[in-house]
């Protein structure tokens, strides 16, 4: 899959191609108002829109026996803006086996805290035994193991992350052919927030749909050739 040969510059001259708007020099049409769009639409749509498999990686951070409570933000292991989406797949291990062997355990996520409590109570925390955590609560921005880790260990959880944002038109789109997906997405709701006429908008939403067939096509190949995964 080519990378790095398609910049933004890219994507905002198929913009302009789609809005009729090739006027560099007019406010609504500059650079600058048109990264905006492309933007916002890579940033707070797309990803709710087509779960692309190159946006999935791995979280790993740790956790240990100083915090006697077992609740973590995402912010206190360091990924409080790096997935917007996290699955029910997680692993957990000791950080330093003594054989320098790794083991890893499933680790059970659990996302209902009535639950999660029922089993394990709550403001009970000086009374549980510690040891190796096999369940978390993830429940908005907090996760809670238990049992309360006995000593370091290393968790790997899986989802999918955020985009981040162009800053210049000079930046390389992260794949190739996400380059008229991105476009037309940003063209359809700028065509819309500057009220073109019902049958514009439908010619530019009728593109978009053919260019995210052709996006989901390419994640459903990649998913058949994987093993089976969480739907989430």
């Amino acid at each position: 899959m080519a990378q790095g040969s398609r910049l933004v510059s890219d994507v905002l001259r198929i913009m302009r191609l789609a809005i009729s708007r090739r006027d560099t020099n007019n406010v609504d049409s500059s650079d600058a108002t048109l990264l905006r769009y492309l933007n916002d639409f890579i940033s707070l749509k797309a990803p709710n829109d087509c779960r692309m498999v190159e946006d999935f990686g791995t979280m790993s951070f740790n956790i240990d026996e100083t915090n006697t409570s077992g609740v973590y933000t995402f912010n206190d292991v360091g990924a409080d803006t790096d997935f917007m989406t996290i699955s029910n797949e997680a692993f957990i291990s000791i950080l330093d086996p003594v054989d320098n062997s790794t083991s890893w355990q499933p680790l059970e996520i659990c996302r209902d805290p009535g639950y999660f409590f029922e089993e394990w109570g709550i403001n009970n925390d000086d009374i549980i035994t510690t040891g190796f955590p096999s369940r978390m609560l993830l429940y908005g921005n907090e996760m809670t193991f238990r049992t309360i880790p006995d000593q370091e260990y290393v968790v790997k959880i899986y989802g999918y992350k955020k985009r981040n944002n162009f800053s210049t038109t000079s930046e390389e789109i992260p794949y190739d052919y996400w380059l008229r997906y991105l476009a037309y997405g940003g063209a359809l709701d700028y065509a819309r927030d500057y009220n073109y006429t019902q049958e514009k908008i439908q010619s530019i939403r009728q593109t978009f749909s053919s260019e995210r067939s052709l996006i989901m096509a390419n994640v459903h190949n990649n998913l058949t050739m994987s093993r089976g995964s969480p739907s989430f």
